[in-house]
């Protein structure tokens, strides 16, 4: 008997903990991971995301390129208005939902949740990136 109450002890710990890690766990499951990658040519592989609304992600961003990039994330009016500061030789980005300064082989992490559906962008407004079409679009369903 003392076998069978024994196993019957260690399934329901098992039941028990794995309740318990749903919890927590959970969380850290439902955060997607998107990885993009700035390249020489002035772009970003991929040139275009889809997340839902509500969905919070983190971004793994790494440049693969010789010279500086930038992952700037926002609506159209903020990707003017960093562009217009980047020519003005001020960066940072203050308006943006993300904003990262990556130097040659570097990788930065930045995490956002999209609260509305819609389209944003992401941009490098290094100068010169962003006229050259390093922009990609993250559609919000």
């Amino acid at each position: 008997m003392l076998p069978r109450t024994l196993l019957f002890g260690v399934a329901l710990l098992l039941i028990a903990a794995s309740c318990g890690e749903d919890e927590g766990a959970g969380t850290n499951e439902e955060m997607r991971t998107i990885r993009v990658t700035a390249l020489d040519e002035l772009t970003f592989d991929p040139s275009s995301i889809e997340v839902e609304v509500g969905a919070t992600v983190r971004f793994v961003v790494s440049n693969a390129s010789e010279t500086e990039h930038e992952f700037v994330v926002g609506d159209e009016e903020m990707q003017e208005m960093a562009e217009e500061q980047a020519m003005q030789g001020e960066h940072g980005h203050v308006e943006a939902m993300a904003s990262l300064s990556l130097a040659p082989g570097e990788t930065k992490e930045t995490t956002i949740t999209f609260e509305q559906p819609g389209e944003l962008l992401y941009g490098c407004h290094v100068t010169g990136h962003y006229d050259g079409g390093m922009v990609g679009t993250i559609l919000v369903r």
